[in-house]
């Protein structure tokens, strides 16, 4: 893969593995190359959280609006392979993936791609901020996973193939079930505060 000046490649592991998600990020049509490819040393979790402001799920007790959502983060762990996909990115739309992943930083991993070659600019991964980093969550009224975000995930596996969700199955932790809700979304709330599309 080579990016044209003005460019960079972003490394996606969850959501970005769909095109149809990063292209309502972009607000277009994407035809670039969307490659296959790994990441050495890292490993997906569930342990990043989003202030919620948008998502509830009902219960017997009526509706409920979680504190935060959760979503796939990674983290180092030595001898694991993260599948994903590397696409490019034009550096004046950069900030529209920043704004959408505003809990994460970007982290440079050039040195670390494996299966691909970058032969020109750098490669990111969007790694948690510490900040809105939430471990042993007891309760989905604390936090809690979307069942539609899962849903989003498999569509994009149907697309990248068995053998692409075999690699993500091994190189993610399980979600924890008592954790998923079936979410619903207020329709007046700002996508930009509300999580992945």
């Amino acid at each position: 893969m080579r990016a044209r000046e003005g460019q960079t490649a972003l490394f996606g592991y969850g959501s970005l593995c769909s095109i149809s998600s990063l292209e309502r990020t972009l607000g277009r049509r994407y035809e670039g190359p969307f490659l296959n490819c790994q990441v050495e040393g890292w490993r997906r979790g569930w342990d990043i959280s989003m202030p919620n402001r948008a998502y509830f799920f009902d219960s017997p007790a009526g509706r409920v609006y979680p504190d935060n959502i959760l979503y796939l983060n990674v983290r180092p762990h030595a001898g694991s392979l993260l599948n994903g996909t590397l696409f490019l990115v034009d550096n004046d739309e950069l900030e529209r993936f920043d704004g959408r992943e505003w809990i994460y930083s970007r982290h440079r991993i050039n040195d670390q791609l494996r299966g691909v070659r970058l032969e020109k600019g750098d490669a990111y991964l969007y790694v948690a901020r510490p900040e809105y980093v939430m471990e042993q969550v007891e309760s989905p009224h604390q936090a809690a996973i979307r069942g539609s975000y899962l849903r989003i995930l498999e569509e994009a596996f149907r697309d990248l193939g068995e053998e692409f969700r075999d690699a993500y199955q091994r190189s993610t932790d399980t979600a924890p079930p008592q954790l998923i809700i079936e979410d619903q979304r207020e329709p007046e709330s700002n996508p930009a505060l509300s999580g992945h599309p």
